[in-house]
């Protein structure tokens, strides 16, 4: 009885050691060179995003499987996939290092972009912690080059993985969702007839 207590002990000091514990992920795309635009000619026009440093260095955590949580950097795992998609859409894409870069005197920049990122994560598993479900929506609000809105488009992704598929890939539902984000980004884009005045 003495040694079956004791086990018991170790069992809920190991399973309290390893709970709650964040995973490092990754939130990029599965592949950037999937990501198209549908049209044959890009919006003649040259712009400019930008992520102010503490959205750059921020780290999210969300939920993942059996109890843990998955930790990770939103904009910076997405900035190459962000780059890719507007390049798809407009003649020239400048990452600006500063909010007010476009307003300066001699700037070719004729829109400013804007992203905000919304993260979800959870699992369906109580035994293994990467998700199995992953959200994200990317809100890019848009400006002219003196700061007035011209209009906001949304990217909205959802991804899905079992064991089978993430025990070798464990970002794999949240790379499927920002695949999914940043395609239906590239459409919002391609048909928001503000951005071709």
């Amino acid at each position: 009885m003495r040694i079956q207590q004791i086990l018991l002990a170790l069992a809920l000091g190991v399973s309290a050691l390893f709970t709650g514990c964040a995973h490092p992920i990754t939130v990029g795309p599965v592949d950037a060179n999937q990501i198209k635009a549908s049209g044959t000619s890009r919006i003649g026009k040259s712009v400019g995003y930008f992520i102010a440093p503490e959205d750059a260095q921020r780290e999210v955590t969300s939920g993942g499987g059996g109890g843990d949580k998955v930790s990770y950097k939103p904009y910076a795992d997405l900035d190459p996939g962000l780059y890719r998609a507007l390049s798809e859409v407009f003649a020239n894409v400048t990452k600006m290092k500063s909010a007010n870069e476009a307003a300066a005197a001699g700037s070719p920049l004729r829109l400013v972009i804007l992203p905000k990122i919304f993260t979800n994560s959870s699992s369906s598993s109580a035994l293994t912690w990467p998700p199995t479900d992953f959200s994200i929506e990317l809100v890019c609000k848009v400006t002219d080059a003196a700061g007035a809105a011209v209009t906001e488009v949304k990217g909205i992704g959802k991804g899905h993985a079992e064991y089978d598929e993430f025990k070798n890939n464990h970002s794999l539902s949240a790379n499927r969702a920002t695949q999914e984000a940043l395609v239906n980004l590239v459409k919002a884009l391609e048909a928001d007839p503000a951005l071709r005045r």
